[in-house]
C-alpha cells in the first residue's frame, strides 16, 4: 500500500516536469516556427535579394565580378548606391594566377576617374610586367562612403576566392560612410549590433524591417551628392564623445579584419591615410563651449591682416595668441600654417597644417589618430603597414600634399594615384609574394604605361567640378551646377560630356575615344585607349583586335601577333586570321600565313579579299595547282576581278609559277 503511494508521488512531481520542459520547448518554437514561416513566404513571393559579393559575368560566366547591387548591403535610404569597378577574375584559379584584392572607399576605388585613373589599376598594369609568365589579378572591391563595416564584412566573400594578397586604403569614411559614428546610415554606436545586423542581412526578414527603418530618411536622402546624402553629425568636435566612437569603430574593425586575414594566412598590406593638407582649409571651425568668441575672432581678424601687409613674424605671434585662447579651433592652426609656409619653414608649416585637419570638426577627412591605430593594429596583428602618406609627401611639394596631388579635400589626381600605386608596388615587390622570374618595374616606366585615357581625365574633371559646386564646399542654399552650360571645344571633351550625363557607357566613351585617335593618326592614344579596353573586359575578343590592329600600323607584329591569338582563342573569326595570314606573309613565314589565311577562307568562303591574299600566298610559295584552285574560286565569286585575272594570266605564262 505504502509502495504504490510513493510511485504515485514520483509520477506526481515528473508530470509537472515534463510539462514544463514541453511547455518552454514549444514556447521557444512556435515563435521560431512563426518566423521561419515569415522568411519561407518572403522568399517564396521574391522579396529581397542575396546580394553577394561576387557575380558570374553574364557574356563570359568562367569569370567573376564585383556585384554591382552589392553596397546595397549598407545603404538602405538610398535610391541609387555607388557601385565599383568592373574588375574580372577567374572563378577557376590556378597556380599561374596572382591574385590581389583591394578594399576601401572612394579613394581605393579611383574617384573621381575610377577605371584607368584608379590606383589599383596602375598597379596590375605594372605587376603585369612585373611578373610576365603570370597571370594578374588586382581586383577592386572599393565603394565610395563606406566605412570599416563595410570593409569586414566583406572579409568572408574575398577569402572564398583565394586571395595571394589583400590591400587595404580605408579611414576617411569612419564617421560618415555607411553606419558610421556620425552617418545618415545608423544602425548604433556598439560593433556588435552593426556587425550581427550585417551577419543576418541576407534574412528576407531582417531586410523587411531594415526598411521599414530606412523609409522615413529616404525622402531626405533623395537629393545632393553623395557627400550631403551621408551626413547625419555635421559637427563632430576634436576628442569628443562621438570622435572616439568613430576611433573605436575603426580600430575594432581593423582588428577583426586583419584577424582573419591572419589566421587564413593571407598577407595584407594596410596604408596610411593621407588628404590635402596645405590647399585645403577645414570646413568647420568650431570654439570650445567657454571659449570668448568675441575675443578670439579679433585676434585671428588681427593676425590675417598683418599676414596681408606682409609683417609675417607679427602675425605668427597674433595667431598663436589666438590658438592659445582655444587650442581645439581649427582655423587658428591653419592660418598658422600658411603664414610658416610663405616663411620657408615647411617642416613647422606641415605640423601646423596636420593639426588643422585634425581639428577641422566636419570629418571628411581622417584625423592622425586613424593612421596611428592603423600601425598599432598592423604591429598587433602582422600586417604590413604602406606609408603611403609618407610617399605622397615625399613626392609634393616642399614635402606638404597639396593640390599638387591633390584634386580637393583628400582624392588624389592622377599623379597622386600613380604615387599611391608606387607605394604598394614597392611593399609587394620587397615581399615576393609569389616564386619564379620576375622584373622589377621602375616608376619612370610605369609612369608611361598606365592605361588610364582622355575620357577619364576629363570625366573625372567634370566629376569634381560638380562635388565642388555643392555642400560642403559651398554654402548650403548655393544652386546646383548646370551641367547643360558647358561648352566643350575638342572631341575628346565632347566624348567624356556624353560619358558623364550618361548618353553612353564607359566602354563606348573610351572605343569613341579610340576611333577619334586613330581617324588622326594619333597610333599611341589609340593603342592605350584599346589596351583600356582590353583591360576592362579581358574575355571580349574585339578589343584584342583593335589593339593588334593599331599595333599592325605601327609595324608592331609580334606584339599583333599575341593580341590576335587571344582575340582568336575568345572567339574565332576570319578577319583575325586573315589579319595573322597577312603578317606572316610580310614577315615570311609563308606556312604559317597559308594556314591562317585558309582558315579565313574557310569562314567567309565568299570573300574576295581573303581568296586573292591565299591565291598569292600559294603562288608566293610556289605551289600552283593550289594557287589556280583558289583564283578559280575568286574568278567564281567576282568574275571580273582585275587583280585575280591578272594572277590566273601570269600562272598561264611559260614558267609561270
Amino acid at each position: 500500500m505504502s509502495g504504490r503511494s510513493a510511485v504515485s508521488a514520483d509520477q506526481r512531481e515528473s508530470l509537472p516536469r515534463r510539462t514544463h520542459t514541453l511547455f518552454t520547448i514549444l514556447m521557444w518554437l512556435l515563435p521560431l516556427g512563426f518566423l521561419g514561416a515569415v522568411e519561407g513566404t518572403l522568399r517564396l513571393v521574391g522579396y529581397g535579394e542575396p546580394l553577394p559579393l561576387f557575380v558570374s559575368v553574364q557574356a563570359a560566366p568562367e569569370y567573376r565580378v564585383l556585384n554591382p547591387d552589392m553596397a546595397r548591403r549598407y545603404f538602405s535610404s538610398l535610391t541609387q548606391v555607388p557601385t565599383g569597378l568592373h574588375d574580372v577574375f577567374l572563378a577557376e584559379k590556378d597556380s599561374t594566377v596572382l591574385r590581389i584584392f583591394v578594399q576601401g572607399g572612394s579613394s581605393a576605388a579611383g574617384y573621381p576617374y575610377y577605371y584607368g585613373g584608379s590606383f589599383p589599376r596602375m598597379l596590375e598594369q605594372r605587376l603585369a610586367q612585373t611578373y610576365p609568365e603570370r597571370r594578374i589579378e588586382v581586383v577592386n572591391t572599393a565603394v565610395a562612403a563606406v566605412s570599416s563595416y563595410a570593409l569586414l564584412d566583406q572579409v568572408p566573400g574575398i577569402l572564398a576566392q583565394d586571395p595571394d594578397a589583400v590591400l587595404i586604403y580605408a579611414g576617411h569614411n569612419e564617421f560618415y560612410g555607411a553606419l558610421g559614428a556620425g552617418s545618415a546610415e545608423f544602425l548604433g554606436r556598439q560593433r556588435w549590433i552593426v556587425n550581427c545586423y550585417l551577419r543576418l542581412r541576407p534574412l528576407r526578414l531582417m531586410q523587411l524591417l531594415r526598411s521599414f527603418f530606412a523609409a522615413a530618411q529616404s525622402a531626405a536622402a533623395a537629393e545632393g551628392t553623395l557627400m550631403e546624402r551621408m551626413v547625419r553629425e555635421q559637427t563632430i568636435p576634436y576628442s569628443s564623445p562621438l570622435y572616439h566612437a568613430g576611433l573605436r569603430q575603426f580600430k575594432g574593425n581593423l582588428r577583426a579584419i586583419l584577424a582573419r586575414y591572419r589566421r587564413a594566412g593571407v598577407p595584407v598590406f594596410v596604408g596610411t591615410l593621407a588628404s590635402n593638407e596645405r590647399t585645403h582649409a577645414p570646413f568647420e571651425n568650431t570654439l570650445t563651449p567657454g571659449t570668448d568668441e568675441a575675443a578670439w575672432q579679433l585676434g585671428y581678424e588681427k593676425a590675417l591682416r598683418l599676414a596681408a601687409d606682409g609683417r609675417l613674424s607679427e602675425a605668427t605671434a597674433a595667431v598663436r595668441e589666438v590658438i592659445a585662447l582655444d587650442s581645439s579651433a581649427a582655423l587658428g592652426y591653419y592660418a598658422l600654417g600658411a603664414m610658416l609656409d610663405t616663411l620657408g619653414r615647411f617642416a613647422d608649416a606641415r605640423a601646423a597644417y596636420v593639426m588643422a585637419k585634425d581639428r577641422d570638426n566636419l570629418r571628411f577627412r581622417a584625423s592622425e589618430d586613424m593612421n596611428a591605430i592603423i600601425r598599432e593594429v598592423a604591429a598587433r596583428t602582422g600586417a604590413q603597414v604602406v606609408e603611403t602618406r609618407a610617399h605622397l609627401a615625399k613626392a609634393a611639394n616642399d614635402g606638404i600634399i597639396g593640390a599638387d596631388l591633390m584634386l580637393e579635400h583628400l582624392h588624389p589626381n592622377l599623379k597622386g594615384y600613380l604615387v599611391i600605386a608606387d607605394a604598394y608596388y614597392e611593399a609587394l615587390y620587397a615581399r615576393e609574394l609569389m616564386p619564379g622570374p620576375r622584373h622589377y618595374v621602375p616608376m619612370s616606366v610605369a609612369r608611361q604605361e598606365v592605361l588610364y585615357t582622355a575620357v577619364d581625365s576629363l570625366f573625372g574633371e567634370l566629376r569634381v567640378r560638380q562635388l565642388m559646386s555643392s555642400w560642403p564646399f559651398q554654402p548650403v542654399d548655393t544652386p546646383a551646377l548646370r551641367m547643360d552650360t558647358i561648352r566643350v571645344r575638342t572631341a575628346e571633351e565632347e566624348i567624356a560630356l556624353e560619358y558623364f550625363l550618361r548618353r553612353m557607357g564607359w566602354h563606348a566613351a573610351t572605343d569613341s575615344l579610340r576611333a577619334v585617335y586613330e581617324s588622326r593618326g594619333a597610333l599611341h592614344s589609340a593603342l592605350r585607349a584599346a589596351l583600356a579596353l582590353v583591360q576592362n573586359y579581358p574575355y571580349l575578343p574585339r578589343p584584342y583586335a583593335m589593339a593588334a590592329d593599331i599595333m599592325v600600323r605601327q609595324r608592331r607584329y609580334a606584339e599583333a601577333l599575341d593580341y590576335y591569338a587571344v582575340a582568336n582563342e575568345l572567339e574565332p573569326s576570319a578577319q583575325v586570321h586573315f589579319m595573322m595570314g597577312m603578317i606572316y606573309a610580310v614577315i615570311s613565314r609563308l606556312a604559317r600565313a597559308q594556314d591562317h589565311l585558309a582558315q579565313a577562307v574557310a569562314m567567309d568562303p565568299d570573300n574576295a579579299g581573303y581568296l586573292l591574299q591565299l591565291a598569292q600566298a600559294y603562288y608566293a610559295a610556289g605551289k600552283r595547282d593550289e594557287a589556280r584552285s583558289v583564283v578559280a574560286r575568286l574568278l567564281a565569286v567576282s568574275p571580273g576581278h582585275r587583280q585575280g585575272l591578272k594572277l590566273m594570266q601570269l600562272m598561264a605564262q611559260p614558267g609561270g609559277v
